[in-house]
């Protein structure tokens, strides 16, 4: 690693100072033709140098819609030479990919001109990326294939640019935890494959795979999200992101792509001279809206106020006391007796508004043969939670040169720097913010708590008699935590072009990074009171190398390709966990600073061993039939066992080439795809027993004792989970493009899955591990594109994605007992789990217990009894999901609006559950008045509860049980009653989550932007080229959703587990100017 980012600036450098004998263009663009016409199209000369070179060529429908002749006698020139008599000037430019020959528009920038293209329509004709960075003619492809723009990224920005994928491509569903800014980024296409994997994507940067797991995530116990690897990804240098959903998009990069791949295709130097281009961006955050609770009652229980200090700080986060009256006083936790009244949205005063800044410059110049990128961007983001932030630094430099006439290299290396502070607890983390302020009385004050600390001993002060539950006052200041991520990345490519239709290539890149995590806990802490430091250090190094031979020829009407090559992916892990307990001198955070230091270092490494091959066949740019093969040798799967092979077939029937030309169908395709995918164990050390020292465990001579290091049973014959799908779709343009349809339907089954099965304790372990379980996603993906109204100066484009995934469980294990556990609520009676014969990601748990006519059976008191076997409840993943997208511009005006929709999930709100159990929500008011009515009613008549009939209160009705009948069954009796408001909510929060399963559906204006862009006369003579401003939204408007008080997105990890939501932080809403300047 120590030598790489030097060897690989010395390969740049190096290559854009050799002397170069190319001709004015690369690859076959430097072939010579000879031509003799006279009065002919651009298209029939195009033709006919296709039949005499050997090669494509792939143009925009202005070159058909072109009427211009031209006569040309040229003998032994380049076809370079032909493009620029055929389009002279700089409104055309040519790139070589293999055989193929990119005809397109000169790039401008995104802003500078309203785009009259359908919004992510791709011209068939248009050559695309695709596996290992093959270019493809879009016509032929015979999967759906997405490409997104790097503009679509920056107008409306996310920390995360993977976010802003969110409704803009059919089957790709994106989740965030509620962490706020730095967190990661959960991509899942065309449903849930894996029951023990993570589900995530392959994300590639220019060819080079990189590592995008999570150094941490919450848990049932709580924790934090400490971000994932698509941070490295810098929107301003992204030129296209090309999403492959299907088996056959993803089959040629194995294994590591079973669940798809995310192709990002980053920005290269200019061919005309220096170019500097300057993008500014701020973004302020506000809460939409935080906790819709009620204001009438506040601290108390049983309708009483606290009646002394110790009772007010029990009472601080249990608002069932009395309506509100000023005339009252209330006792606090700190010895001070308050007026008693509202405190008026005490909760939002704890918040502030977010601000984040982006700044990047890129600067790239070039000639023909030589091109360079240098970017850098800089993000400073304060954090709607005081004291949370994040610093972002983002350097990369990309150089290409045609280094002589055959040999080509392109280079690149990326460095990111960030510092992350005080990122939010999530879950059942004492210091989760959110979960402590959805609890406090309205009558208290946020600003109260500033006081967290005993000024003369700087002791944490006691104001809820709650351990778990932190002065959140105290956690931001006096529980800090700080990440720190170096990360560099680049590759290096040399390509020879041996003939003009046969190259070879050799590529190798690295990812490496280092993380760091640091969490201090100050002496006092309620749940840690002597102190303690936690750390986390993990380094990550991925190696991809590759050599790769490529193929293409036109013979008369047929088109032959082929790919073969191999590649080696080597990837070292290490990671250092390190505890100071007992802390010395308060306030110094230093890990010498601890009389307990304890430490445990896991050490990872991988390989697999690739070869694979791709055959392109073609007729008349009609037929197309592709056909791909690879083979990889895992180290993580038991010899034997360790080589698996991935085939696809694929193929596409363009009708529309038998049809006459009409002004009703543009062009019309059928397509077909069949793959096998898979997946090894991603986690070494899965086959034997590894072993270890505890810490933890008596020393022996001042060791630590050995032994077994794992709670699994390995597997020795641990075999690769295999992956069939199917898809079929079509694609049809209508009138003159003005309508381009697109529908797909697939279907995939995952069998021999890797998961982790429970077994007895008694075996002195906790796991197995097996190969079981089968899964299969079936589903419809419409994507549909229309330009409603195209005039000189008005135009209204409208895209429209719409998929649906049916998920189902076809097989687990006989080891697994019922259901697989996927994620579960500690205290709230509830498990996200996998089922045989259900869906994934059902959430079960307990329901009110009914009799058989379906009425609730209350106990002695009239209250509910729950139903002792848990049931289903709900399902965390969406039925459907999907986007429509408006674009209005009128001159150099430009609207874009964008709507995000998913729809048929649901949710279990454990802040919604705590809100009823501490009395906040509204749902709680019911029978309030009436029962503290009868209970001054009955302290007036000096009567017991027992000798008192209730007149008012939360009316109940179902049944109780008086006996069984001859047969055993129960017999019930019909039961109205009032009961105590209080009461009955605490019994339904401690046991049922039923009421609290919410449909999780939503419809969001997801972003919005007007866009200005200046004309060009008005800065004409200068150095200033374009200019353009924006005036940017996200998260607009939730025009609907069904879960209260929280967003129906929020989730605390990122795991397999959806659907659970527990102390998430207030909304936010955002609001942003754009700038950007070229000269």
């Amino acid at each position: 690693m120590k030598n790489f980012p030097c060897t690989l600036l010395l390969c740049m450098l190096l290559g854009f100072v050799l002397p170069s004998r190319a001709q004015d263009k690369t690859d076959v663009l430097s072939h010579k033709i000879s031509l003799d016409v006279a009065n002919q199209p651009a298209t029939a000369i195009l033709e006919l140098i296709e039949k005499q070179a050997g090669v494509s060529f792939a143009y925009p429908n202005q070159v058909i819609a072109n009427k211009n002749t031209y006569t040309i006698h040229q003998q032994k020139t380049t076809i370079s030479h032909v493009l620029q008599l055929l389009f002279p000037g700089n409104q055309y430019t040519f790139k070589a990919v293999g055989a193929h020959i990119i005809i397109k528009p000169a790039e401008t920038h995104a802003a500078t001109m309203p785009d009259t293209s359908t919004p992510r329509t791709i011209d068939m004709n248009t050559v695309v990326v695709t596996a290992l960075g093959i270019g493809r003619v879009q016509r032929s492809l015979g999967y759906a294939f997405t490409d997104v723009k790097g503009s679509e990224l920056t107008k409306v920005r996310e920390t995360n640019p993977i976010e802003a994928l969110s409704g803009k491509v059919a089957g790709l569903d994106v989740n965030t935890t509620n962490s706020g800014v730095g967190g990661s980024v959960k991509v899942t296409l065309r449903g849930v494959k894996v029951i023990g994997g993570d589900n995530q994507p392959l994300y590639v940067i220019d060819g080079i795979p990189i590592n995008n797991s999570s150094p941490g995530q919450a848990d049932t116990y709580g924790g934090y999200d400490l971000g994932d690897g698509s941070s490295i990804i810098n929107p301003d240098e992204v030129a296209t992101i090309s999403v492959l959903k299907g088996g056959a998009a993803a089959a040629l990069y194995g294994s590591r792509a079973a669940n798809g791949v995310i192709l990002i295709t980053t920005k290269k130097g200019s061919r005309k001279g220096l170019e500097v281009e300057f993008t500014s961006n701020a973004v302020v955050e506000k809460l939409v809206d935080s906790y819709d609770f009620q204001q009438e009652y506040g601290s108390g229980r049983d309708g009483l106020l606290p009646r002394d200090v110790a009772t007010a700080r029990g009472y601080s986060q249990a608002s069932w006391g009395p309506k509100f009256n000023a005339d009252s006083m209330v006792w606090l936790w700190n010895g001070n007796k308050v007026p008693y009244v509202n405190a008026h949205n005490n909760i939002q005063h704890f918040f502030r508004n977010g601000l984040t800044l982006t700044n990047s410059v890129a600067l790239a110049t070039g000639t023909d043969k030589t091109q360079l990128r240098f970017t850098y961007t800089n993000i400073h983001n304060d954090d709607i939670v005081p004291k949370s932030g994040l610093t972002r630094h983002n350097f990369s430099l990309r150089g290409t040169s045609q280094l002589t006439d055959k040999l080509s290299m392109d280079a690149k290396i990326a460095y990111l720097n960030e510092n992350v502070d005080n990122r939010p607890a999530l879950s059942d983390n004492p210091n989760n913010i959110g979960y402590v302020l959805s609890g406090v009385a309205p009558n208290i004050n946020i600003d109260w708590l500033k006081d967290y600390k005993d000024p003369a001993t700087g002791y944490y002060i006691n104001w809820n008699n709650n351990t778990y539950q932190v002065n959140p006052y105290w956690a931001i200041n006096e529980q800090p935590n700080n990440s720190v991520q170096d990360r560099l990345n680049g590759f290096v490519l040399l390509k020879y072009q041996l003939l003009p239709y046969l190259s070879v290539q050799g590529r190798t890149g690295e990812d490496y990074s280092k993380f760091s995590f640091r969490e201090f806990m100050e002496y006092s802490t309620p749940f840690n009171t002597t102190g303690a430091l936690n750390m986390k250090d993990r380094t990550l190094r991925e190696v991809n190398s590759e050599l790769m031979i490529n193929y293409g020829k036109q013979i008369k009407k047929f088109w032959t390709g082929a790919n073969l090559g191999m590649n080696r992916m080597d990837f070292h892990e290490n990671l250092l966990n390190t505890t100071g307990r007992d802390i010395s001198t308060m306030g110094v955070k230093s890990i010498n600073n601890f009389q307990t230091k304890l430490s445990n270092e896991v050490l990872g490494q991988k390989r697999i061993n690739s070869v694979y091959g791709a055959i392109n066949l073609a007729y008349e740019s009609m037929l197309y039939l592709d056909i791909t093969g690879r083979n990889d040798w895992s180290s993580t799967l038991a010899a034997g066992n360790n080589a698996f092979f991935y085939p696809s077939v694929s193929g596409s029937f363009v009708f529309s080439e038998l049809i006459h030309k009409n002004s009703v169908l543009d062009f019309g395709k059928l397509r077909f795809s069949l793959a096998q995918t898979g997946t090894d164990a991603i986690d070494p050390y899965q086959l034997n027993l590894t072993y270890g020292s505890n810490p933890d465990m008596p020393s022996v001579g001042g060791y630590a004792i050995g032994g077994v290091a794992v709670d699994k049973v390995p597997f020795k014959d641990l075999k690769p989970s295999i992956s069939k799908s199917y898809e079929a779709g079509t694609n049809l343009v209508f009138f003159n493009n003005r309508v381009n349809l697109d529908v797909t339907w697939y279907q995939s089954n995952t069998r021999n899955q890797i998961l982790s099965a429970p077994i007895s304790t008694t075996s002195g372990y906790t796991t197995a591990v097996i190969n079981s379980g089968n899964i299969r996603n079936r589903g419809l993906e419409v994507t549909m594109a229309l330009k409603p109204v195209a005039t000189r100066h008005f135009t209204w484009d409208v895209s429209l994605n719409y998929a649906r995934n049916r998920n189902k469980i076809l097989a687990l294990s006989p080891l697994v007992s019922g259901y697989y556990t996927l994620a579960s609520a500690r205290w709230a009676n509830a498990s996200i789990v996998a089922k045989e014969g259900d869906e994934y990601g059902t959430i079960v748990g307990r329901k009110f217990l009914r009799n058989d006519a379906g009425k609730m059976v209350l106990d002695a008191n009239n209250l509910p009894q729950y139903d002792a076997v848990d049931q289903k409840l709900g399902n965390g993943q969406y039925k459907w999901i999907g986007g429509l997208a408006n674009r209005f511009t009128y001159k150099n005006i430009s609207l874009n609006v964008l709507l995000d929709v998913k729809q048929g999930g649901n949710i279990y709100s454990m802040t919604n559950l705590l809100a009823y159990a501490n009395g906040r929500q509204k749902g709680t008011l019911q029978g309030r008045e009436g029962w503290a009515a009868s209970e001054k009613a009955r302290l007036a008549a000096n009567k017991t509860p027992e000798e008192w009939t209730v007149t008012g209160g939360l009316p109940v009705s179902g049944v109780q049980q008086t006996g069984t009948d001859a047969n055993g069954k129960a017999v019930y009796r019909d039961v109205t009653a009032f009961v105590s408001p209080q009461a009955y909510w605490q019994r339904v929060t401690d046991n049922i989550p039923e009421p609290f399963i919410y449909d999780a559906s939503f419809v969001k204006i997801r972003s919005m932007s007007l866009d200005y862009t200046f004309p060009k006369s008005m800065f004409s003579g200068s150095i200033l080229r374009e200019l353009s401003l924006s005036v940017v939204a996200r998260n607009l408007i939730t025009i609907s959703k069904h879960v209260p008080n929280v967003d129906p997105e929020s989730s605390y990890n990122n795991g397999n587990g959806q659907g659970f939501e527990y102390g998430s932080l207030p909304t936010r809403r955002s609001y942003g100017l754009n700038l950007f300047a070229k000269f």
